[in-house]
């Protein structure tokens, strides 16, 4: 395992349109997709080469909010990173395919509670 990069910030916001706004305005940054996660909306944004998921936190926390991704060089099986990591002594949380099938996610907690995605593939 191999980490290459910091691709998302994610994070809950009170007011999703004016979170919005201010990284459009100030940062110029880039609407590439609006969906639902667990029922929550979510606008995700590009500034440059990285990535920002504001999730609406309107009616209270999220789930796995917030959360930042690494990207990863990592073995083709889950189950196999899975091991490389617990056997460093860390606890995976969960693994989760990537909806096009093209890699997969495993969450980690840092020694503060900081949620963190290890993505492996595109996702």
């Amino acid at each position: 395992m191999k980490a290459k990069g910091i691709r998302s910030w994610n994070y809950s916001v009170a007011d999703l349109e004016d979170a919005v706004r201010f990284y459009k305005e100030l940062f110029g940054a880039e609407v590439t997709t609006r969906h639902q996660v667990r029922g929550v909306d979510v606008v995700r944004l590009r500034v440059g080469d990285f990535a920002i998921g504001l999730f609406d936190g309107s009616a209270g926390e999220n789930e796995g909010v917030p959360h930042h991704t690494f990207d990863l060089e990592g073995p083709s099986d889950p189950a196999e990173l899975q091991r490389e990591i617990e056997d460093r002594g860390f606890v995976v949380d969960h693994i989760r395919e990537h909806r096009d099938g093209a890699g997969y996610s495993l969450y980690v907690d840092d020694p503060n509670g900081n949620h963190l995605e290890l993505s492996v593939g595109q996702g």
